[in-house]
């Protein structure tokens, strides 16, 4: 087998899709999420980004 020159990667459009995901959902930030444990034991995550924001998700 030869060893090929070019990777079968397409780095440009990683990029491009990184870029497209790294938004939230709701108020449009980069994703900052955090678990946090309820007062009755269970896990819950909570997005410091939309509560910064002011946005109550």
């Amino acid at each position: 087998m030869a060893k090929k020159d070019t990777s079968k990667t397409n780095v440009t459009a990683r990029a491009a899709a990184k870029l497209e995901q790294s938004t939230c959902r709701f108020c449009g930030r980069k994703p900052e999420v955090v678990r946090v444990l309820t007062p009755s034991g269970k896990t819950q995550m909570f997005r410091k980004c939309c509560a910064s924001a002011g946005i109550a998700a």
